[in-house]
Order: C-alpha cells, then structure tokens, then sequence
C-alpha cells in the first residue's frame, strides 16, 4: 500500500443523527458537537447513531469538526470528498500506472451545461475528466450512486457528446472503501446512471476506478488498487 496522505490531527468521535445534508450531530469525549461532512450522498449505512468516526478539528461558528471517515472493521471508510480528491492528485504526482504521464491543467473546466473536475493532458492529448465517490458497498463491490443524481446523469451525458465530437473524456470512481475488489454501479440508486455508463464506456469514455481506504492507526490515506476492476452490467 502507498501512503498517500496524512491526517495529522484526529479526532475520535460517535455517530449520533444527521442534522441536515451537512451537518453531523456527533459525540466527543461524552459532550455532543456538530461537525460538518463534505457529502452530498445518503450514507444512510455509514451515518448510524453509536458507529466510531473520524473528525478533523474545525473553529467555525455553526460546526465544530469536519467528518472525513467512518470506522469499518479497524479500517475505515473515507466518505470526505475533498480529502478524496487530494488524494488522487497525490496518485497523479507520483505518476503510478495507469496514472502516469499525466499532467492536471485545469481544474472546475466548463463544458456545455456542466462543471467538471479536471482537464488533463496525456501524452499530448487533452482529457476532460469528472472524478465520483463510490462509498457504498455490497460485498467486496464499491458502488456509486446511492441515490438519484440528476447532475451525475448530465455530466455523463455530456462527456459522450464530448467524445463522439472527437475528443477525450474520462470517468474516475473513487472507491474510499476497505477490503473491495472491484468498482459497478448501483442501478437500485440509480438505473439511468447505469445505462448511462454502458453508453458511454461503447462510445468510448475512459471509465476507471482506484482503492483507498483511511487508517486509522497510521492517521493516514492509503492507495490500496491504481486500476480497480471495473464492472459495468449489459
């Protein structure tokens, strides 16, 4: 495994409810916080009253830690988004395969209706590219969405129009997840996402996932598979 961030200040705390879509109400050393948590999906399987977590101090107002990670089986699931991308960035600067020869030349790139993460040059080629957490979980697979996302069915709509123009355009799951084996989309969250995905990946849209996890003990974000497996039913 390849270290690939560090976390220099953790703090442990408990699951107590989700106040709204991004507020936590948490408990730390026996007194009641809100923290703030940088995901708009459900995680209705993470966000459970009494599971162990992981804030990060956070002096503002209306939060008082930010959740980056829940507790799965002495690991622990990095469901913080932000933290995901810093990540994978780290990944591209040390240039491991299949991530190598990359350079990142924009970040946010605008494409028709849509917002993207990155456009990035490979090689010569410029590739415009949109990155997604995939924390839910069924067995050994990591799965994305967890519910209807009516901007995620845009974004891929968009990238197969911007590859029959021509050009190059890439799909990245991020599954933050321990111990899986393999990326598919979740069509119970949502079918036309999945649809979607199988047009794409035949008019050729780049479509790849990576594996990483956080440990606690370590307080540190490991690599855990550069080129996960991907799955996309028929």
């Amino acid at each position: 495994m390849t270290r690939l961030l560090d976390i220099p200040v953790q703090v442990e705390c408990l699951i107590r409810q989700r106040i709204n879509r991004f507020v936590v109400e948490v408990e730390v050393e026996g007194k009641t916080r809100r923290a703030h948590i940088n995901n708009t999906g459900r995680l209705r399987e993470f966000l459970v009253s009494g599971r162990k977590a992981f804030c990060i101090p956070k002096d503002t107002p209306k939060t008082q830690y930010q959740l980056f990670a829940v507790e799965e089986g002495g690991l622990a699931a990095l469901i913080d988004t932000a933290l995901q991308m810093r990540a994978f960035e780290q990944l591209i600067s040390l240039g491991i395969k299949p991530w190598d020869n990359i350079r990142i030349l924009r970040r946010t790139p605008r494409l028709y209706s849509s917002v993207f993460d990155y456009e990035f040059e490979r090689l010569g080629e410029d590739i415009l590219v949109e990155v997604k957490s995939a924390v839910l979980r069924e067995n050994s697979y990591a799965m994305y969405p967890d519910c209807p996302t009516e901007r995620g069915r845009r974004q891929i709509k968009e990238l197969i129009r911007h590859v029959e123009s021509g050009r190059k355009g890439l799909i990245v799951f991020i599954a933050a997840l321990p111990n899986v084996e393999a990326f598919k989309p979740y069509v119970e969250g949502d079918s036309e996402v999945a649809r979607l995905l199988r047009i794409a990946k035949d008019t050729g849209v780049e479509i790849r996932a990576i594996s990483m996890h956080y440990e606690p003990m370590q307080q540190n974000i490991v690599l855990d598979n550069p080129d996960l497996p991907v799955f996309i039913p028929p």
